[in-house]
């Protein structure tokens, strides 16, 4: 039944690096879009992003639920020493949610649009790099079993050069994401190959950055190579994912966007699964060698089989309906 429970996990952590990767990454566009068709641009992204706006976080919250409610203790560790980066995660989230609302109904125009427009890119730049940030935590090694201190407890395992450069492997592949998600979209024709560009140079960025966790990680003492060599899994996710970096870059002008986005999703499910493939079952790895294993640290059989009916039940009546979501949004 974990078993059942820990797909959903998975699924969601991998729909919302998509979703929520495309609607983030087009706010870090923003941030960086000098035009003086700014307004045209905002309203552009509005409909564009609009199936995704009404349903990414939706797969945060279930992947929240699903650690709450079927893994407590590992929810708990990660709630405990890394609640610094969870709330600024948490609280980009919010901002930028109360940015866009403002930026796009509010009645008065001029400078209240600009602010609202500055907040919500630069929310959408900080809330990926902390969702990074955890991860490379979570990875290091640097979380204690005892509190000896704040520092030691709540920030040296998140506050290091690893955890930052994953954080912005993260936002180098959600501003890639939302560049190939924006190239294909209706109403794109005067920004096509500004997005172009940009979805080239995240591309770039994405491969330098996910050099560079290799390398940090190396020096860090993680031994990620290792660590893939150990896992057929994850070795051959890795592979498939460099192998469709290389098609993926010589489509960027020839392809149609479907195609494009169609590989782009092929590949970040890749990377995700890769990442999993490499921890699991081992989430978190303590400063001491030990670590915290999901299938060891599992709610009782009867939370476990609720919990598993409720996302089954709740897969069968969502999953048909965001399909209906995008398919209403893109008729319109």
């Amino acid at each position: 039944m974990e078993w059942i429970v820990l797909f959903f996990l998975g699924l969601s952590i991998y729909l919302y690096c998509l979703l929520g990767g495309a609607d983030f990454g087009v706010g870090v566009h923003e941030l960086f879009m000098i035009t003086k068709k700014k307004r045209e641009h905002e309203e552009l992204v509005k409909e564009a992003m609009g199936p995704v706006w009404e349903a990414n976080h939706m797969w945060l919250i279930i992947v929240i639920v699903i650690l709450f409610v079927g893994f407590p203790k590992v929810y708990s560790e990660i709630s405990i020493h890394l609640h610094i980066p969870m709330t600024l995660m948490l609280i980009g989230i919010i901002l930028r949610g109360c940015a866009f609302t403002f930026q796009h109904y509010d009645t008065v125009e001029g400078s209240p649009r600009r602010y609202y427009s500055l907040v919500f890119s630069i929310s959408s730049l900080l809330t990926p790099i902390m969702f990074g940030i955890m991860i490379g935590a979570l990875m290091l090694g640097r979380i204690p079993t005892a509190s000896s201190n704040y520092y030691a407890s709540y920030i040296a395992p998140w506050f290091n050069v690893f955890s930052f450069t994953v954080g912005i492997f993260v936002l180098s592949i959600f501003t890639f994401v939302s560049g190939i998600f924006m190239v294909g979209e209706k109403g794109i024709g005067p920004f096509r190959e500004s997005y172009i560009k940009r979805a080239k140079l995240s591309h770039i960025i994405m491969v330098i950055s996910g050099g560079c966790v290799f390398l940090i990680g190396e020096m860090s003492g993680l031994s990620l190579g290792q660590r893939f060599l150990e896992h057929p899994a994850a070795l051959t996710a890795m592979i498939l994912a460099t192998a469709s970096h290389i098609v993926l870059w010589k489509l960027f002008d020839i392809s149609r966007a479907w195609r494009l986005r169609i590989l782009t999703g092929f590949q970040l499910l890749m990377v995700v699964g890769a990442w999993l493939a490499v921890i699991f079952p081992d989430v978190i790895f303590y400063a001491n060698g030990t670590t915290l294993s999901l299938l060891s640290h599992t709610a009782p059989e009867k939370t476990l089989f609720m919990l598993c009916l409720a996302l089954i039940i709740g897969a069968a009546i969502f999953l048909p309906l965001l399909v209906y979501l995008f398919f209403v949004f893109k008729k319109l």
